[in-house]
């Protein structure tokens, strides 16, 4: 009786793997998707993850969603920063992580690269932000940069697209070992100086962000979206002396 209880488990058991081995065969990109189920009545979809963005369309209950990625985190307790992008009809839109229970937890969904949107000191959004679509997906263009290397310069200087409502600009050079030169600009031009980069030599890597303000100090500048990377460039080590190479092993 025994053996034939476990003869009976083990071939359960096989059934279930091949039946797996069967669905990733068929659809390998299902195991991916993520799913959420909308747990209020008329939950607000929106155009981005703030709550300031246009509203695009209202969900009942228990509608089921593709979830595309996330907006902030979670630590404590929701606090109106947590945002799920969804597949909305045609299109992406947004709406409130607290409202839809998801299949996996918050902060394992893959970041969807938006933000939510800056305050004045009124906590009111600036007026000059064009809130009808997602901000970050306002901020399209090309990327230049007047030289690969600081061979015939001691600077580069660089553009990039701007942001209806941005007022200022943070030019990030990121070094081989990631020490981080910021270069900010008011205007769609910065100027990356060789003399503020680190020794370090190698490939560097310029990215831009944008930013809000309405004040003077930097601490309280408030990012729109997340960098964009904007190229690369050479630069030759730059300290007081001259490296030793480490010596050839014996042959």
């Amino acid at each position: 009786m025994a053996k034939n209880r476990w003869v009976l488990l083990v071939g359960i058991l096989a059934a279930v793997i091949m039946v797996g081995a069967n669905t990733w065969a068929q659809d390998p990109a299902a195991i991916d998707t993520i799913y959420g189920l909308v747990t209020v009545d008329e939950a607000e979809v929106r155009v981005g993850p703030d709550f300031a963005y246009n509203a695009i369309g209202r969900m009942v209950r228990d509608t089921s969603v593709v979830i595309l990625g996330r907006s902030g985190d979670f630590f404590n307790r929701w606090d109106g920063r947590q945002w799920l992008k969804i597949e909305f009809g045609d299109q992406p839109a947004w709406i409130y992580a607290r409202l839809v229970r998801t299949s996996v937890a918050f902060n394992s969904i893959p970041l969807a690269g938006s933000r939510l949107l800056p305050r004045d000191r009124n906590g009111r959004v600036p007026e000059e932000f064009d809130l009808s679509s997602e901000i970050c997906t306002q901020w399209v263009g090309s990327f230049t940069q007047s030289a690969g290397d600081f061979n015939s310069s001691d600077r580069i200087t660089v553009t990039y697209p701007g942001l209806q409502g941005a007022n200022v600009y943070s030019v990030i050079a990121i070094s081989p070992t990631g020490d981080r030169t910021p270069f900010d600009s008011t205007t769609t031009e910065g100027v990356i100086l060789l003399e503020d980069l680190p020794w370090e030599g190698g490939t560097y890597t310029w990215r831009v962000a944008p930013y809000w303000t309405d004040s003077e100090r930097r601490f309280d500048w408030q990012q729109v979206c997340l960098l964009q990377t904007g190229g690369t460039f050479e630069k030759a080590y730059t300290g007081p002396y001259t490296p030793t190479p480490p010596p050839t092993p014996a042959q």
